[in-house]
């Protein structure tokens, strides 16, 4: 029976991205998955994660795959390399595996070195790490020139967060977006492309307008504001009755009697703020798809909600390319009409730092930001290693993205 060790990890990837390759792309023929476990790996739930990740992968006719633990008691995978040994080969001596593979990618180093020291013992037995650099697979004791092969990766969102133990309960595919949106985006693109001050008090206005909207009920509306004359509402009126003429507007724009009707309360959503995440996903595809035909383009999810336990996470926007997940925060804040603009933006960037946790080390983060930040939050943002694009930077929104 062809066997594959695995041990649990915090980090599910150093598992979950080699058991795809495999199972989903070169349907192997391993019958039998094992896991090596710790005292800490299952207390800290690593091991009940794995095997739920695992259930998704292996939960097909043609994958009769069985999967057991194999635990290693009382702390020896940090001092007795031995120990370890032992307890794996005693496993071999009373299954006999027809063949091992043996992932070393995750697991303490004495772990990875004892499982190394078996390898060499027997020619059906194999070593395979991740070279996430290169984005490989390499079986090193394997002769020179059959060694290293491309890692076919799980472009996912959901598996993404199912290996860190979050469950998605919201996420909605870019594409899949009503044509509405992309009218009024594609009017919005324009106007920041001709002028980005111009627009910036345009969404200013708009935020303005529809701020206590967002507090009434769904039964109150439609809903009917006055906008007051000013030299703001002067200089953007062309503009706001441009967007109210386009295919099923989100609102009305009676300029006789300098008003604003909205029919629903979704409507005073978009025109707030998802208009802007909807944009940010707009930009995202135009780059994928503006590069080499052989790029494969990605899924951008909108408003992605996800949770571990009771509490629950949102992130505007968020998509996996190259193995990498991008998280992106969308703000269409005037952080210089906060009281404290500073501390307003390093509370968003302290937030964005604890959502992208959900996709564990290979992650990029973003604050996109219609409106400037300050130099003290661009250096918060930069020791947290989050990438701002923000104000006039937007314009050539795809030269940021990693």
């Amino acid at each position: 029976m062809k066997t594959l060790f695995v041990t649990a990890t915090a980090q599910t990837e150093a598992n979950y991205y080699l058991i795809f390759h495999l199972f989903k792309n070169h349907n192997t023929d391993i019958k039998k998955i094992v896991i090596v476990s710790t005292d800490f790996s299952r207390e800290k739930g690593h091991v009940d994660k794995l095997v739920g990740v695992l259930n998704g992968i292996l939960d097909t006719p043609n994958n009769a795959v069985t999967v057991e633990q194999l635990h290693l008691a009382a702390g020896i995978e940090e001092y007795d390399i031995e120990a370890i040994k032992d307890t794996i080969l005693g496993w071999i001596a009373v299954n006999r595996p027809s063949q091992i593979i043996f992932n070393i990618t995750g697991g303490t180093k004495l772990i990875s070195i004892a499982q190394d020291q078996i390898a060499q013992s027997s020619s059906r037995y194999e070593c395979v790490y991740q070279n996430r650099g290169r984005n490989e697979i390499v079986w090193y004791n394997r002769p020179v020139g059959q060694q290293c092969y491309p890692l076919n990766l799980p472009e996912n969102i959901e598996n993404r967060l199912q290996a860190h133990g979050f469950t998605t309960t919201s996420n909605i595919s870019f594409l899949e977006l009503p044509a509405s949106h992309f009218h009024y985006i594609t009017k919005m693109q324009q106007y920041m492309q001709a002028d980005i001050i111009k627009t910036q008090s345009l969404v200013r206005l708009l935020n303005a307008l529809t701020a206590d909207l967002l507090q009434q009920s769904e039964d109150s509306f439609p809903k009917t504001i006055n906008i007051k004359e000013s030299n703001v509402y002067k200089n953007c009126r062309t503009w706001l009755n441009q967007l109210a003429k386009t295919p099923n507007s989100y609102f009305t724009h009676d300029t006789a009697t300098n008003t604003l009707t909205f029919e629903n309360k979704a409507a005073v959503a978009f025109v707030s703020g998802t208009w802007f995440e909807v944009l940010t996903g707009l930009w995202i595809n135009q780059h994928y798809q503006n590069r080499s035909q052989e790029d494969s383009g990605v899924d951008v999810k909108i408003g992605l909600k996800f949770k571990k336990s009771s509490d629950g996470n949102e992130i505007d926007v968020a998509y996996i390319k190259s193995s990498y997940l991008h998280l992106m925060e969308c703000k269409t804040v005037n952080w210089h009409k906060q009281e404290s603009p500073t501390n307003a933006v390093n509370r968003e960037l302290h937030k964005l730092q604890s959502i992208s946790d959900v996709g564990g080390l290979n992650t990029h983060k973003y604050f996109v930001s219609l409106f400037d930040i300050s130099a003290e939050s661009l250096r918060v943002a930069k020791d947290k290693n989050i990438t701002v694009i923000h104000g006039k930077q937007l314009r050539d929104f795809a030269e940021y993205i990693h």
